[in-house]
């Protein structure tokens, strides 16, 4: 049976990756600066998939090390408040697996179940939307 953090896993990454797609070169500092951002975020996707629950401690690194990632990143003014979504998203996706991994006897599925789904939310594909609208308009 695949384990479930392996499909939260993957929609998180899925998020990066649609970030780090839509986020490529730019016109002004700013802008630049930011579609810039993704590209150390972007390696990092290949670690999520590889997430091994039976080794929290480096799966919850690993969640950290991206979410520190997605949180330094500074939005221009346009589009922070979208970008507040996203990382709010992140961070409490990795909050909610990493108490999980750290005891998974108490974890508690309904705050997983939650916390994965504030990927496929509607706040948070209209983020992704209004981030990919930025991208388009401010990066080359």
């Amino acid at each position: 049976m695949r384990s479930p953090l392996s499909r939260t896993t993957a929609l998180a990454a899925a998020g990066v990756l649609t970030l780090s797609l839509a986020a490529c070169g730019g016109s002004d500092e700013s802008a630049q600066a930011f579609c810039d951002s993704f590209t150390s975020v972007d390696d990092l996707t290949s670690d999520l998939q590889g997430i091994d629950p039976s080794d929290p401690d480096a799966a919850i690194a690993t969640l950290e090390d991206l979410t520190a990632q997605v949180e330094a990143i500074e939005a221009p003014e346009e589009v922070a408040d979208s970008y507040a979504v996203v990382t709010s998203a992140f961070r409490s996706f990795t909050d909610t697996v990493s108490a999980a991994l750290a005891d998974p006897e108490n974890a508690d599925p309904a705050a997983l179940t939650e916390a994965t789904g504030s990927f496929t939310s509607e706040e948070f594909s209209g983020a992704i939307a209004e981030l990919d609208e930025f991208s388009a308009a401010n990066c080359s």
